[in-house]
This record gives C-alpha cells, sequence and structure tokens, in this order.
C-alpha cells in the first residue's frame, strides 16, 4: 500500500523543497496543508500536477481553525506528518504576539490532536528554529 505524507507549509520554502525531495526519491501521495490567501510561487513548477491529482494534492486549512485541521488530517490520513507551518518572522513574533502563539503553539496543538481524533497514529516531524 502506498504511503501517504501531509506536509504543513506546503507553500513555503522548506515545504515546497520536501515535495520535490519526496516525488524523486519515494512513490507517496503528497497531501499539502495550504491556507486559502498563501501565495503557490514555490508550487508554481508541480500546479499541473496538482491539477491532475498525479501524487501531490492541496488541503485547505489554517492552523488556528481547528476543523479545518481535523479536516485536512481526514482527508490525508497520513502515515508521516511533517509539519512545517508557522509564523516564523522574529519581528511579526514581536509585533503580533498573539498571533504568533495561536498559530506556533495552538496550530502545532491542533494538529496533534486532528490526527489523534481521527485515531492516526502517523510518525510526526514538528519542525522550529531557535
Amino acid at each position: 500500500m502506498t504511503k501517504r505524507v501531509l506536509i504543513t507549509g506546503i507553500t513555503g520554502m522548506v515545504g515546497s523543497h520536501l515535495v520535490d525531495y519526496l516525488l524523486e526519491h519515494t512513490d507517496w501521495e503528497i497531501y499539502g496543508l495550504c491556507r486559502w490567501r498563501s501565495p503557490l510561487d514555490n508550487l508554481s513548477h508541480l500546479l499541473s500536477r496538482i491539477n491532475s491529482r498525479d501524487r501531490v494534492h492541496l488541503v485547505y486549512g489554517d492552523l488556528r481553525d481547528y476543523l479545518s485541521i481535523h479536516e485536512a488530517v481526514r482527508q490525508a490520513r497520513p502515515d508521516y506528518v511533517f509539519h512545517l507551518a508557522a509564523q516564523s518572522y522574529p519581528k511579526t513574533s514581536f509585533d503580533s504576539p498573539l498571533d504568533t502563539l495561536e498559530t506556533n503553539i495552538q496550530g502545532t496543538a491542533n494538529v496533534m490532536e486532528a490526527l489523534r481524533k481521527n485515531d492516526i497514529d502517523a510518525i510526526s516531524h514538528v519542525c522550529a528554529s531557535s
């Protein structure tokens, strides 16, 4: 059975490179969590694959919206999760600390809780920086 992976932050620099790597080195089905307003610039070379559902699928959600995360996890049913999505700009974290808290801390809890509630025992990697 083909493995499935969920990448939060698939439209970011790290997420988009991870998709390329996984396409080249695995036969996995790749699901990427994408906010409705996220630019797809980093995935532009994959749009034909996304549109034809050729191993790359976008699921829409926002880390701060538990119901959307629950639904994204339900759709993806991942064997692996790469949680790369976050508010990553230091200046923004100082200017909007509550938004950063909701996105980075509560958002991570939402992903983990959605896995638990969907009874999915995925190997999960939570990315963080200093």
